[in-house]
Order: C-alpha cells, then sequence, then structure tokens
C-alpha cells in the first residue's frame, strides 16, 4: 500500500464512499438477478438474456410474493390490536393492556409508514358519504390528516384513543377490516393471474 502524508479532503473521501456504496448495490443487485435466473429452465434462460418479458415477470412474481409476506405479518400485528382494544372497550383498561398497546404501538410507527401504507393506500377511502372516518382526515391526531390504521396507533394510550372515540372507534375497525379485505383480494388476483399465465410457469 502505498502511503502519503497528504490528507483527503471531505470531497474526496465523500466521492470514495458514494463508489463503494454503488459498486455494493450493483453487486447485490447482480446476486439477485443470478438467483432469479435458477429459477428458469433454459430456453427461458435465453429469453431473459435476450432482454424479453420473463425477467419482468418474474419481477412481478417477486413483488406480490413480498406484498403478501408484507400483508400476512401486517394482519397478525392489526389482528391483535383489535383483539386488544375491543377487550379494553369492553372489560375496562388495565395497566396491562397499556403495556401491550405500547409495544404493539411501536411495532406500527416501525412499520406501517414504512413498508405498509403505500401498499394499502389505494384501498383506502377518502372523503365522501361512505366515508366513516370524517373526523379522521381533518387531523384528530398530530394536526395532520391521518388515515384509518393510524387512528389506531398514533394515540399515546387506550384511555388516549378512547376518550376521542365519539363512538367512531367500530366503524373505524369495520372500515379497516373491509380495506384489508380489498387488499387481500387484489393480491389473490394476482397470485391467480401469475399461476394461470404461461409464461410464469417457470419451474
Amino acid at each position: 500500500m502505498i502511503r502519503t502524508s497528504y490528507p483527503i479532503s471531505p470531497l474526496k473521501h465523500l466521492r470514495l464512499r458514494l463508489d463503494l456504496a454503488t459498486r455494493q448495490t450493483r453487486l447485490t443487485l447482480e446476486k439477485r438477478r443470478r438467483s432469479l435466473l435458477t429459477e428458469v429452465g433454459g430456453t427461458e434462460r435465453r429469453k431473459v438474456a435476450n432482454g424479453t418479458d420473463i425477467y419482468l415477470l418474474l419481477r412481478w412474481r417477486e413483488d406480490v410474493r413480498r406484498q403478501r409476506s408484507i400483508f400476512d405479518s401486517f394482519y397478525g400485528q392489526y389482528d391483535e390490536m383489535i383483539g386488544l382494544l375491543c377487550e379494553a372497550a369492553q372489560m375496562g383498561i388495565e395497566a396491562r393492556m397499556e403495556e401491550e398497546y405500547l409495544v404493539r404501538q411501536a411495532w406500527f410507527a416501525n412499520n406501517y409508514p414504512q413498508r405498509v401504507q403505500a401498499l394499502v393506500e389505494p384501498f383506502l377511502t377518502f372523503g365522501g358519504s361512505d366515508d366513516q372516518d370524517m373526523e379522521i382526515r381533518v387531523g384528530l391526531w398530530e394536526h395532520r390528516a391521518t388515515d384509518s390504521f393510524e387512528a389506531l396507533y398514533l394515540p399515546t394510550t387506550i384511555a388516549a384513543l378512547l376518550a376521542a372515540d365519539g363512538g367512531s372507534l367500530i366503524g373505524r375497525m369495520i372500515h379497516t377490516q373491509t380495506v384489508l379485505g380489498t387488499w387481500e383480494a387484489h393480491i389473490a388476483r394476482q397470485e391467480t393471474a401469475i399461476s394461470e399465465s404461461p409464461r410464469c410457469k417457470l419451474a
């Protein structure tokens, strides 16, 4: 290694870090491309190499698999949250419930905005006579527009959520269940389309 006494400028240092990050990204993408290619036979592999649409179909299949995985994970947490809120509303709030709410709240705060919201958003309804969350849209929590799922975890405590409920919690739960049902049906249709497509039967 050649050593010099000249310090590396901040700009040069930044460029080196950027170059390293770019190389690592390219390596990751290449590994992913190769892993996808191992799923197809010789004929389909040549089609991918020739730039035809098999690779896009593989990407679509991976996107649907990813969305199904996110849905299943989210629905499990959502179901636990709904069960907790129903128990608190019916039986009265206990200290253990508030502690569990904080755990659920942390999961939602760390996962919903980053991984779930963009996927579920097309199935949310805002405005119109069928909207069951009129007070949420004007910023009941955090002084901003809030969707039906955010309204379940943004309150600091269950007591705060129920105090501001105004009788709309049940309607909100029904609304979110409908949204999740619509999202799941959308995923299922894509899964069916993939399974029935001859060009996607690559095993």
